[in-house]
């Protein structure tokens, strides 16, 4: 993506600039603030649309490897376009509520999740008409309380490979749970947040709806059209429990179906028949070996019974 997609100009127009007021700057974001007007720190836009066009090209490359990236926004302001940019390119996300161990503890978190596919299944096979009304109506309740906490991971089979956060310090638990996990995580940042432990980020305000709306809206261009560039290239994704998504290519698979040449066939032929006549030279002398301790062996055992009988006899005459 090049940089006439984002300018400067639609940064300072959507406000992307305004920073937190002075008193709860963080150290930490230093670099990235231009000036101070106010008491309030302004952001250094250049450096946003350098990070916006880094995150771009990340996001592009992990989704044409078949790779699943979890965003998370449960603020007011972010969680409808969290919610839409899941549904748009079908990556997991978490818009209303972080609980949790969602990422350290899942095989805990997998139980409610088969709980609420189990309800969808039984109301779209219409069992929930066939019940008493009362208890049709509880459970249509408990149905509406896991979906919104677990709507957009309940299709995920096992943990994500990366972790999008729109405010570091307000996603704190997530942003721990993925760092222990060994998920790298990517975020937007204000000036009051601490962006050390990230893999990439992108310093903008975090609080105003229309900047969180137009980032989203380049990376789900980005997750798109590294999707397109995976089929094209023939990779599929495939998901193998809770180990996380594997991807192989098809041309490799069909490569590898493909009979060899007469050449090839030939010398793995005489190599299993060197190896083959090896080990019956091999096996000869053990066998012939095996034959003489036998043979030794059994006039031992004549003797030892032999020399056993006189002796029960001496006894018998006493």
């Amino acid at each position: 993506m090049s940089k006439s997609k984002v300018t400067i100009e639609q940064l300072f127009e959507l406000g992307a600039h305004f920073g937190h007021r002075k008193r709860f700057w963080n150290p930490h974001m230093e670099e990235y603030i231009f000036c101070e007007k106010n008491n309030i720190h302004i952001i250094d836009l250049y450096k946003t649309q350098e990070k916006i066009l880094e995150l771009y090209e990340a996001f592009k490359n992990f989704s044409s490897l078949g790779n699943k990236i979890m965003i998370v926004g449960t603020k007011r302001v972010a969680s409808e376009y969290v919610k839409d940019f899941g549904e748009k390119t079908g990556m997991p996300y978490i818009s209303h509520r972080w609980l949790g161990g969602m990422l350290t503890n899942w095989k805990t978190i997998k139980i409610p999740i088969n709980k609420l596919l189990e309800y969808e299944e039984n109301k779209s096979s219409g069992q929930l008409e066939g019940m008493i009304k009362k208890e049709a109506v509880m459970l249509e309740k408990e149905m509406k309380k896991l979906s919104l906490n677990f709507d957009g991971v309940k299709d995920m089979k096992g943990l994500p490979d990366a972790l999008f956060v729109i405010d570091v310090e307000n996603e704190n638990i997530a942003v721990q749970e993925a760092l222990k996990m060994g998920i790298p995580v990517f975020g937007l940042v204000d000036t009051n947040s601490n962006p050390t432990n990230l893999s990439n980020f992108i310093p903008i305000n975090d609080d105003s709806s229309k900047t969180i709306r137009f980032v989203l809206d380049l990376l789900s261009e980005a997750i798109l059209e590294g999707q397109d560039s995976a089929r094209k290239q023939g990779l599929v994704q495939k998901l193998d429990g809770d180990k996380g998504p594997k991807v192989f290519s098809l041309n490799v698979a069909a490569k590898a179906t493909q009979k060899p040449d007469d050449k090839s066939s030939k010398d793995a032929s005489e190599e299993v028949a060197e190896v083959e006549v090896s080990e019956e030279k091999d096996d000869a002398p053990n066998e012939s070996a095996a034959k003489k301790a036998a043979t030794t062996k059994k006039p031992a055992a004549k003797k030892a019974a032999t020399t056993k009988k006189p002796a029960v006899k001496k006894s018998t005459k006493e």
